[in-house]
Protein backbone atom coordinates (compact mmCIF):
# COMPACT_ATOMS: atom_id res chain seq x y z
CA UNK A 1 0.00 0.00 0.00
CA UNK A 2 1.04 3.19 -0.83
CA UNK A 3 2.30 5.93 1.66
CA UNK A 4 -0.40 8.93 2.38
CA UNK A 5 0.56 12.03 3.32
CA UNK A 6 -0.02 11.77 6.94
CA UNK A 7 2.95 9.14 6.57
CA UNK A 8 5.19 10.93 6.04
CA UNK A 9 8.12 12.30 7.18
CA UNK A 10 9.74 15.98 7.51
CA UNK A 11 13.08 17.09 7.54
CA UNK A 12 14.45 20.02 8.12
CA UNK A 13 17.56 21.91 7.35
CA UNK A 14 18.13 25.34 8.76
CA UNK A 15 21.59 26.73 8.04
CA UNK A 16 22.64 30.05 8.70
CA UNK A 17 21.78 31.89 5.59
CA UNK A 18 19.00 29.78 4.51
CA UNK A 19 16.42 27.16 5.29
CA UNK A 20 15.38 23.63 3.09
CA UNK A 21 12.89 20.95 3.92
CA UNK A 22 12.10 17.53 2.54
CA UNK A 23 8.80 15.44 2.73
CA UNK A 24 9.83 11.34 2.38
CA UNK A 25 7.20 8.61 2.20
CA UNK A 26 7.81 6.65 5.17
CA UNK A 27 9.43 3.65 3.03
CA UNK A 28 12.53 2.43 1.85
CA UNK A 29 12.53 4.68 -0.71
CA UNK A 30 14.40 7.77 0.51
CA UNK A 31 13.84 10.32 -2.32
CA UNK A 32 11.68 12.98 -1.09
CA UNK A 33 7.64 13.58 -2.31
CA UNK A 34 8.60 17.18 -1.99
CA UNK A 35 11.65 19.75 -1.41
CA UNK A 36 11.86 23.15 -1.10
CA UNK A 37 14.42 26.02 0.23
CA UNK A 38 14.50 29.61 0.82
CA UNK A 39 16.82 32.32 1.99
CA UNK A 40 15.84 34.15 4.92
CA UNK A 41 13.92 37.53 4.81
CA UNK A 42 15.67 38.63 8.12
CA UNK A 43 18.12 38.03 11.07
CA UNK A 44 15.96 37.84 13.87
CA UNK A 45 14.12 34.87 15.67
CA UNK A 46 10.62 35.83 15.66
CA UNK A 47 11.13 36.78 11.93
CA UNK A 48 12.40 33.44 10.79
CA UNK A 49 10.34 31.57 12.74
CA UNK A 50 7.23 32.87 11.07
CA UNK A 51 8.92 32.59 7.85
CA UNK A 52 9.77 28.40 8.18
CA UNK A 53 5.98 28.20 9.78
CA UNK A 54 4.25 29.85 6.78
CA UNK A 55 6.10 27.71 4.71
CA UNK A 56 5.38 24.55 6.86
CA UNK A 57 1.95 25.12 6.94
CA UNK A 58 1.48 25.08 3.26
CA UNK A 59 2.27 20.99 3.76
CA UNK A 60 0.51 17.91 3.95
CA UNK A 61 0.29 16.88 7.63
CA UNK A 62 3.19 14.26 8.54
CA UNK A 63 3.91 11.55 11.00
CA UNK A 64 6.95 12.77 12.56
CA UNK A 65 9.45 15.39 12.16
CA UNK A 66 13.41 15.69 12.37
CA UNK A 67 15.93 18.25 12.31
CA UNK A 68 19.51 18.61 11.56
CA UNK A 69 21.02 20.20 14.30
CA UNK A 70 24.61 21.34 14.01
CA UNK A 71 26.28 21.25 17.89
CA UNK A 72 25.04 18.68 20.34
CA UNK A 73 27.49 19.76 23.32
CA UNK A 74 28.65 17.15 25.63
CA UNK A 75 24.92 16.69 26.37
CA UNK A 76 23.52 15.32 23.24
CA UNK A 77 25.58 12.13 21.56
CA UNK A 78 22.94 10.88 19.40
CA UNK A 79 19.83 11.63 18.33
CA UNK A 80 17.01 12.43 20.33
CA UNK A 81 12.59 13.08 20.42
CA UNK A 82 12.75 16.76 21.34
CA UNK A 83 11.10 16.75 24.45
CA UNK A 84 10.61 20.12 26.83
CA UNK A 85 13.69 18.96 28.77
CA UNK A 86 15.75 18.43 25.68
CA UNK A 87 14.82 21.86 24.17
CA UNK A 88 15.83 23.56 27.50
CA UNK A 89 19.50 21.70 26.94
CA UNK A 90 19.10 22.94 22.97
CA UNK A 91 18.38 26.77 24.32
CA UNK A 92 21.76 26.50 26.57
CA UNK A 93 23.64 25.26 23.58
CA UNK A 94 23.09 28.83 21.80
CA UNK A 95 26.08 30.42 23.52
CA UNK A 96 28.21 28.27 21.85
CA UNK A 97 27.12 28.65 18.11
CA UNK A 98 24.69 31.34 17.77
CA UNK A 99 24.82 30.95 13.85
CA UNK A 100 23.33 28.18 13.91
CA UNK A 101 21.48 27.05 17.26
CA UNK A 102 19.36 30.17 16.99
CA UNK A 103 17.92 28.70 13.57
CA UNK A 104 17.51 25.33 14.42
CA UNK A 105 15.49 26.41 17.57
CA UNK A 106 13.16 28.60 14.59
CA UNK A 107 13.04 25.22 12.65
CA UNK A 108 11.57 23.90 15.69
CA UNK A 109 9.50 26.32 17.44
CA UNK A 110 7.83 26.88 13.94
CA UNK A 111 7.33 23.17 12.94
CA UNK A 112 5.72 22.46 16.90
CA UNK A 113 3.29 25.58 16.37
CA UNK A 114 2.43 24.01 12.23
CA UNK A 115 2.32 20.39 13.32
CA UNK A 116 1.20 20.38 17.36
CA UNK A 117 0.71 16.48 17.51
CA UNK A 118 4.08 15.34 15.28
CA UNK A 119 6.60 14.32 17.62
CA UNK A 120 10.21 16.15 16.58
CA UNK A 121 13.59 14.60 16.66
CA UNK A 122 17.02 16.20 16.52
CA UNK A 123 19.75 14.75 14.85
CA UNK A 124 23.08 16.40 15.52
CA UNK A 125 26.44 16.88 13.18
CA UNK A 126 28.53 16.52 16.49
CA UNK A 127 27.86 13.08 16.83
CA UNK A 128 29.70 11.15 14.09
CA UNK A 129 33.03 12.70 16.01
CA UNK A 130 31.96 10.96 19.69
CA UNK A 131 34.55 8.18 18.72
CA UNK A 132 36.94 10.98 18.41
CA UNK A 133 40.20 10.02 21.01
CA UNK A 134 40.40 12.40 24.23
CA UNK A 135 43.99 13.16 23.17
CA UNK A 136 42.86 13.90 19.73
CA UNK A 137 39.39 15.92 21.21
CA UNK A 138 41.30 18.42 23.85
CA UNK A 139 43.16 21.17 23.24
CA UNK A 140 46.28 22.70 25.32
CA UNK A 141 44.61 24.44 27.98
CA UNK A 142 44.48 23.91 32.03
CA UNK A 143 42.93 20.73 32.81
CA UNK A 144 40.55 22.18 34.90
CA UNK A 145 39.17 24.85 32.92
CA UNK A 146 38.72 21.75 30.54
CA UNK A 147 36.44 19.89 33.01
CA UNK A 148 35.03 22.78 34.14
CA UNK A 149 33.06 24.27 30.70
CA UNK A 150 33.46 21.19 28.65
CA UNK A 151 36.32 22.71 26.26
CA UNK A 152 36.67 20.27 23.32
CA UNK A 153 36.71 19.61 20.01
CA UNK A 154 33.38 18.63 18.95
CA UNK A 155 33.59 18.38 15.16
CA UNK A 156 30.78 19.28 13.04
CA UNK A 157 29.37 17.90 9.47
CA UNK A 158 28.78 14.97 10.78
CA UNK A 159 25.86 13.69 9.10
CA UNK A 160 27.36 14.68 5.51
CA UNK A 161 30.30 12.65 6.98
CA UNK A 162 28.35 9.67 7.97
CA UNK A 163 26.23 9.90 4.54
CA UNK A 164 29.39 9.65 2.59
CA UNK A 165 30.85 6.80 4.72
CA UNK A 166 27.49 5.17 3.93
CA UNK A 167 27.53 5.58 0.21
CA UNK A 168 30.92 4.40 -0.46
CA UNK A 169 29.86 1.44 1.65
CA UNK A 170 26.78 0.85 -0.12
CA UNK A 171 28.22 1.85 -3.92
CA UNK A 172 31.44 -0.16 -3.94
CA UNK A 173 30.71 -2.99 -1.53
CA UNK A 174 33.43 -1.94 0.65
CA UNK A 175 34.63 0.73 2.94
CA UNK A 176 38.98 1.58 2.63
CA UNK A 177 40.31 1.46 6.01
CA UNK A 178 41.60 5.36 5.76
CA UNK A 179 39.04 7.63 4.52
CA UNK A 180 39.54 11.71 3.84
CA UNK A 181 36.33 13.50 3.38
CA UNK A 182 36.93 17.00 2.58
CA UNK A 183 33.38 19.05 3.32
CA UNK A 184 33.54 22.47 1.51
CA UNK A 185 30.61 24.22 1.32
CA UNK A 186 29.55 27.61 3.05
CA UNK A 187 31.48 25.79 6.09
CA UNK A 188 34.13 23.99 5.29
CA UNK A 189 35.91 21.03 7.15
CA UNK A 190 37.94 18.13 6.78
CA UNK A 191 37.67 14.13 8.92
CA UNK A 192 39.66 11.12 9.15
CA UNK A 193 37.85 8.33 9.19
CA UNK A 194 39.64 4.98 10.60
CA UNK A 195 37.67 1.97 9.63
CA UNK A 196 34.30 4.20 9.41
CA UNK A 197 34.49 6.15 12.55
CA UNK A 198 35.51 9.76 12.80
CA UNK A 199 39.59 9.61 14.41
CA UNK A 200 40.22 13.64 13.85
CA UNK A 201 38.27 16.84 12.06
CA UNK A 202 39.62 20.39 11.53
CA UNK A 203 36.45 22.01 13.37
CA UNK A 204 36.41 22.02 16.73
CA UNK A 205 34.71 24.04 19.62
CA UNK A 206 33.02 25.81 17.19
CA UNK A 207 32.43 25.89 13.65
CA UNK A 208 34.75 28.61 13.35
CA UNK A 209 37.49 26.51 13.56
CA UNK A 210 40.03 25.01 10.96
CA UNK A 211 39.65 25.87 7.29
CA UNK A 212 39.12 29.20 5.48
CA UNK A 213 35.23 29.27 4.33
CA UNK A 214 32.70 31.11 2.71
CA UNK A 215 32.46 34.14 5.27
CA UNK A 216 34.00 32.47 8.30
CA UNK A 217 37.93 32.72 9.35
CA UNK A 218 38.74 29.28 9.86
CA UNK A 219 41.65 29.26 12.00
CA UNK A 220 43.38 32.19 13.79
CA UNK A 221 46.88 32.46 15.74
CA UNK A 222 44.74 33.01 19.21
CA UNK A 223 47.56 35.79 20.11
CA UNK A 224 46.31 37.86 16.94
CA UNK A 225 42.58 38.04 18.26
CA UNK A 226 43.99 39.11 21.51
CA UNK A 227 46.09 41.75 19.88
CA UNK A 228 43.04 43.04 17.76
CA UNK A 229 41.21 43.33 21.48
CA UNK A 230 44.23 44.67 23.69
CA UNK A 231 46.46 46.96 20.94
CA UNK A 232 43.61 47.45 18.20
CA UNK A 233 40.37 48.53 20.09
CA UNK A 234 38.19 45.72 18.20
CA UNK A 235 35.30 44.92 20.47
CA UNK A 236 34.18 41.08 21.25
CA UNK A 237 31.17 42.39 19.18
CA UNK A 238 33.11 43.32 16.27
CA UNK A 239 35.43 40.41 16.26
CA UNK A 240 32.73 38.02 16.72
CA UNK A 241 30.66 39.49 13.59
CA UNK A 242 34.02 39.52 11.68
CA UNK A 243 34.95 35.80 12.27
CA UNK A 244 31.66 34.98 11.59
CA UNK A 245 30.51 36.57 9.17
CA UNK A 246 32.68 38.89 7.49
CA UNK A 247 36.27 37.01 6.87
CA UNK A 248 36.23 33.94 4.53
CA UNK A 249 35.93 34.18 0.64
CA UNK A 250 34.37 37.05 1.24
CA UNK A 251 37.19 38.94 3.54
CA UNK A 252 40.25 38.33 1.36
CA UNK A 253 38.47 38.76 -2.80
CA UNK A 254 36.06 41.58 -1.45
CA UNK A 255 33.53 39.71 -3.87
CA UNK A 256 31.53 37.36 -2.23
CA UNK A 257 31.66 34.35 -0.21
CA UNK A 258 30.07 32.10 -2.96
CA UNK A 259 33.20 30.28 -4.78
CA UNK A 260 31.94 30.48 -8.08
CA UNK A 261 31.52 34.30 -8.13
CA UNK A 262 35.18 34.53 -6.30
CA UNK A 263 36.16 31.98 -9.41
CA UNK A 264 34.15 34.52 -11.90
CA UNK A 265 35.89 37.43 -10.38
CA UNK A 266 39.52 36.05 -10.13
CA UNK A 267 39.37 34.67 -13.91
CA UNK A 268 37.90 38.09 -15.20
CA UNK A 269 41.65 39.42 -13.28
CA UNK A 270 40.55 40.44 -9.90
CA UNK A 271 43.47 39.75 -7.47
CA UNK A 272 41.96 39.76 -4.42
CA UNK A 273 39.62 37.20 -5.77
CA UNK A 274 42.86 35.36 -6.97
CA UNK A 275 44.40 35.72 -3.68
CA UNK A 276 40.97 34.26 -1.80
CA UNK A 277 40.83 31.02 -4.07
CA UNK A 278 44.72 30.23 -3.25
CA UNK A 279 44.43 31.37 0.07
CA UNK A 280 41.09 28.85 0.48
CA UNK A 281 43.10 26.01 -1.40
CA UNK A 282 45.80 26.62 1.22
CA UNK A 283 43.85 26.05 4.03
CA UNK A 284 42.22 22.83 1.95
CA UNK A 285 45.36 21.68 1.39
CA UNK A 286 46.33 22.09 5.14
CA UNK A 287 43.20 20.19 6.21
CA UNK A 288 43.50 17.12 4.03
CA UNK A 289 47.11 16.80 4.71
CA UNK A 290 46.66 16.92 8.75
CA UNK A 291 43.98 14.46 8.46
CA UNK A 292 45.74 12.70 6.17
CA UNK A 293 48.80 12.37 8.97
CA UNK A 294 46.26 11.26 11.18
CA UNK A 295 45.56 8.16 9.39
CA UNK A 296 49.16 7.19 8.31
CA UNK A 297 47.79 7.62 5.09
CA UNK A 298 44.82 8.38 2.64
CA UNK A 299 43.35 4.81 0.88
CA UNK A 300 40.43 7.43 -0.61
CA UNK A 301 39.62 11.10 -0.72
CA UNK A 302 35.92 11.87 -0.69
CA UNK A 303 34.87 15.32 -2.14
CA UNK A 304 31.18 16.75 -1.10
CA UNK A 305 29.38 19.81 -0.47
CA UNK A 306 28.48 22.57 -2.19
CA UNK A 307 32.17 23.46 -3.38
CA UNK A 308 32.91 19.79 -3.35
CA UNK A 309 30.57 18.96 -5.20
CA UNK A 310 30.32 21.14 -8.12
CA UNK A 311 33.71 22.57 -8.70
CA UNK A 312 36.10 20.53 -10.49
CA UNK A 313 39.25 23.22 -10.29
CA UNK A 314 39.30 23.19 -6.99
CA UNK A 315 39.03 19.37 -6.32
CA UNK A 316 42.05 19.07 -8.57
CA UNK A 317 43.86 21.86 -7.10
CA UNK A 318 43.31 20.12 -3.45
CA UNK A 319 44.11 16.85 -4.01
CA UNK A 320 47.34 17.89 -6.69
CA UNK A 321 48.82 18.16 -3.39
CA UNK A 322 48.52 13.93 -2.73
CA UNK A 323 49.86 13.13 -5.53
CA UNK A 324 47.63 10.88 -8.43
CA UNK A 325 47.95 7.70 -6.47
CA UNK A 326 45.00 8.54 -4.32
CA UNK A 327 41.46 7.64 -4.77
CA UNK A 328 39.48 10.38 -5.58
CA UNK A 329 35.49 10.26 -5.03
CA UNK A 330 32.72 13.21 -5.09
CA UNK A 331 29.23 12.50 -3.35
CA UNK A 332 26.63 14.31 -3.05
CA UNK A 333 25.76 15.46 0.16
CA UNK A 334 22.49 14.16 1.53
CA UNK A 335 22.22 15.16 5.55
CA UNK A 336 18.40 14.67 4.73
CA UNK A 337 18.60 10.81 4.39
CA UNK A 338 20.69 10.62 7.24
CA UNK A 339 18.02 12.41 9.43
CA UNK A 340 15.44 10.80 8.25
CA UNK A 341 16.91 6.79 8.80
CA UNK A 342 17.48 8.39 12.36
CA UNK A 343 13.75 9.51 12.95
CA UNK A 344 12.74 6.07 11.18
CA UNK A 345 14.48 4.31 13.89
CA UNK A 346 13.28 5.95 16.64
CA UNK A 347 10.05 5.86 15.54
CA UNK A 348 10.71 1.89 15.10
Amino acid sequence: MAATPADSILVVNTGSSTFKWALFPADESEEPISHGGEEWTAEDALTRRSQIEATLRTLPPCRALGHRVVHGGGVFRDTVLIDEEAHRQLEALVQLDPLHMRAALCGIDAARAAFPSAPQFAAFDTAFHRTMSEAAAGYGLPAEWTSKWSLRRYGFHGLSVAWSIDWVRRHRGRLPGRVVVAHLGSGCSVTAVRNGESVDTTMGFTPLEGLMMGTRSGSVDPGLLLHLQSRCGVSLLELEDALTNKSGLLGVSGVSGDMRKVIAAADSGNESAALAYERFIVHARRGVGAMAGMLGGVDLLIFTGGIGEHEARVRRDVSAALGSSVDVLTVRAREDVVVLREVLRLLA
